[in-house]
């Protein structure tokens, strides 16, 4: 049987100094009720793999029991100076990348530029080099 909620909203300057400020640390916390970012995630997952880059992962416990991997990526969004995210991964040549990159982001002249310069400074090195990226820190 369906109920009926009622919520009572407040504008920011109706509230005292201090509910103003659990309000802010709410916010600054992530307390959001939807993951915005999950597209952009995938988004980068995608064109991370296509332009060679493979993610290290971490195990993630399940409620039920079991585990699975899940990308080194960390997001810690931006109510700070210096947030925003990282990731932890290994890079190497991938074929084809740059006609890859145009077919999936067509409009995105950046991502082109990036594929293009991977390509020329792998081509200079016969297509050998390869690195692994770690994160130290917060």
């Amino acid at each position: 049987m369906p109920e009926i909620i009622e919520t009572t909203v407040y504008r920011l300057d109706e509230l005292s100094d201090a509910a103003k400020d659990k309000a802010r640390a709410w916010y600054r916390e992530g307390g959001f009720d939807y993951d915005w970012y999950d597209s952009v995630y995938e988004d980068f997952q995608q064109i991370a793999e296509i332009l060679g880059i493979r993610f290290k992962t971490r195990t993630v416990r399940l409620m039920g029991g079991g585990t699975r991997q899940e990308p080194r990526i960390a997001f810690t969004g931006f109510w700070s100076q210096g947030d925003g995210a990282s990731f932890e991964c290994y890079y190497s040549y991938r074929r084809n990348a740059p006609a890859e990159i145009r077919s999936y982001a067509p409009m995105d002249t950046k991502l082109h530029e990036i594929a293009d310069t991977l390509l020329a400074i792998q081509r200079r090195n016969f297509y050998q080099l390869r690195a692994e990226v770690s994160h130290r820190g917060h």
